[in-house]
């Protein structure tokens, strides 16, 4: 299938490789039935303001209220966004999706005098009724947090305008997502063996793995010359989306935007900035690795997009989607029977939309509610780096399955902060799994130079998007304005002082902000890098002995959103409030690319 080359459509897809949609709802007609419930439960809202401090069972049943209706919410958006993820073309559930948004904006404002009128009471007094709940360990954690945030908690009238601003602010993000996904058409290129083939996310990815420079060189200047002639459209989404970020930290009295995204999981900003120093003062393995690579591909001057592709071809294998699952089930064994046992009923009960189609929504991930199993994208194409893919969205399922089935639904939603961890873990599992099995220093090779690509991109690269993001947002901050060419020109500077000065940079890198959908998420992708390094410290503790440590593990796993992630992380030994885990890392990569230097020498 990865090799055709007309785009399948989704009527060409079996559906044991699909979705199974109706899990959530059987048909149109029940979404909106479950519509209208939301909205009886809005009205209902009225009957509780004012008179939370009444009584015990009243301040519960008002919190419980408002929680059985954002499950049925998180149902309505899931399905409605699950739909349209499948085809982007399809207006129909593009409305759903936003009658969706809609009515969660709505019911935000209906209950937006909650924060304000829990903090009106004496906190004393508060924690007391708390105490008194028909469920002592269902809004603890709740309490204490708004107890925590309440200088930023404003009053009920700005709480209301900031719940339904909602359906404007998500206005970029929307934008980008449907020129990324449904109107951006790419040209085509030719492959190794001259046959015209049509671009998509999913195919740049396997031309850019080509052992032939032409292709990748091809494969990317076709690529990124699309984003190009969109990159005023894609420059105004992207500052509008940082204009929203500074609206919200001057509405909620936050000193930055940074401050503003982590407070929200109690991590100190030093965490953060600690990240990227401690990182960009110890890249002389990745410089070292630019040479590696250089060398070993044979090229007088190495860009970008030779970053990419395996330096041990000939030790490259295709893995059908059948050996995937097997060898992903295999190799998160260790981590007991309950974890397998509920990892292939994902695979048996069609949790997994497993191949690209046109018009579908591109990479991949895990997408949860409360109430239902969780939901897997892939645009499987039967390489290697997909069946990582496959073992990393696999971990958040199973993250997300373990927390719904343990806690109550205040305590579910998980931070990414911790989120990734399940899902790198995974990929350490699978990688320690093949390097086991190989019999040959060329796997060996090969398998090694896969976990070093997957450092560049989940740790390396990780961080220096963090660093744009710093940088994009302090210059907002300051009352500067962003523009494509200042963001072309940081993105520029970066690449190179990441990569340092063994890169050539070409004029469409330095593109790539232009491309990542995170972006629209503030301060998201630095929690990658942390969760990267926590696992591969997490890991290596377990494969030097610690077999107490799994179960650790799990009971993180479990514990969802029950307490702050660098407190959930310390239950496996793990500390992120200091630089060691990253500079561990940083160690353990120097220490790979070196073993593949000798190796090859």
């Amino acid at each position: 299938m990865s090799n055709s080359k007309k785009i399948p459509q989704r009527a060409d897809i079996d559906d044991q490789h699909k979705w199974n949609l109706a899990d959530l709802y059987e048909n149109d007609e029940a979404w909106e039935t479950d519509y209208h419930q939301v909205l009886d439960l809005i009205k209902s809202a009225s009957g509780f303001a004012g008179r939370l401090s009444e009584s015990s069972r009243t301040m519960y049943e008002c919190l419980h209220t408002r929680s059985e209706l954002q499950i049925i919410l998180s149902r309505l958006y899931q399905y409605s966004f699950l739909n349209k993820d499948l085809d982007n073309r399809v207006s129909k559930y593009q409305a759903l999706n936003e009658r969706a948004a809609a009515l969660s904006a709505q019911a935000g404002a209906a209950f937006s005098f909650i924060e304000p009128e829990l903090l009106a009471i004496d906190e004393t007094k508060l924690r007391k009724m708390a105490d008194q709940f028909p469920k002592t360990d269902e809004y603890d954690f709740y309490i204490k947090e708004l107890i925590r945030s309440k200088e930023h908690i404003r009053s009920e009238e700005v709480e209301e305008v900031l719940a339904l601003s909602s359906l404007v602010t998500r206005g970029p993000d929307a934008i980008f997502s449907m020129l990324d996904d449904a109107d951006i058409k790419y040209p085509s290129v030719k492959d190794e063996d001259g046959n015209d083939i049509q671009l998509t996310k999913q195919r740049v990815v396997k031309l850019l793995d080509s052992a032939d420079p032409r292709v990748r060189k091809d494969a990317h200047e076709a690529f990124y010359s699309v984003y190009r002639d969109h990159a005023n459209t894609l420059g105004a989404s992207l500052a509008a989306s940082v204009n929203t970020d500074l609206f919200y930290i001057k509405t909620r009295r936050y000193d930055s935007c940074l401050a503003s995204s982590l407070d929200g999981d109690n991590i100190p900003l030093d965490v953060y900035h600690s990240l990227i120093e401690t990182t960009e003062k110890n890249l002389d393995g990745l410089h070292a690795y630019v040479e590696l690579r250089k060398r070993l591909l044979k090229l007088d001057k190495i860009h970008s997009y030779d970053m990419f592709c395996p330096l041990f071809p000939n030790e490259d294998y295709e893995v059908s989607w059948g050996d995937a699952i097997r060898q992903t089930l295999e190799a998160t064994a260790p981590l007991g029977a309950e974890y397998q046992k509920n990892l292939k009923a994902a695979f048996d009960s069609r949790w997994v939309d497993v191949w690209e189609t046109e018009g579908k929504g591109g990479g991949a991930y895990n997408s949860h509610t409360y109430s239902e199993h969780p939901f897997v994208l892939m645009n499987y194409n039967n390489t290697v780096d997909n069946m990582f893919t496959l073992a990393h969205e696999m971990g958040h399922s199973m993250h997300s399955h373990l927390t719904n089935h343990t806690q109550p639904f205040p305590k579910s939603h998980y931070s990414i902060f911790v989120a990734e961890v399940a899902s790198t873990l995974n990929e350490g599992l699978l990688l320690d799994y093949l390097l086991k099995k190989v019999t040959d220093d060329g796997q060996r090779l090969y398998l090694l130079n896969r976990a070093i690509d997957n450092a560049v991109g989940t740790f390396f690269n990780q961080i220096l998007y963090g660093h744009f993001e710093l940088d994009i947002h302090t210059e907002v901050e300051k009352g500067g304005a962003l523009s494509p060419d200042l963001m072309t020109k940081l993105w520029r500077d970066l690449t190179q002082k990441y990569y340092g000065p063994g890169i050539t940079v070409d004029d469409l890198t330095p593109l790539k902000w232009s491309r990542i959908p995170h972006f629209y998420h503030s301060f998201y992708v630095y929690q990658y890098a942390t969760s990267f390094a926590a696992s591969q410290a997490i890991l290596s503790k377990f494969l030097g002995g610690d077999d107490a440590l799994i179960e650790k593990y799990l009971t993180m796993l479990r514990a969802g959103a029950s307490d702050y992630p660098i407190e959930l992380l310390k239950i496996c030994g793990i500390d992120m409030s200091t630089p060691a885990p990253i500079e561990a890392m940083l160690k353990l990569f120097a220490e790979q690319v070196a073993e593949v230097d000798r190796l090859t020498k």
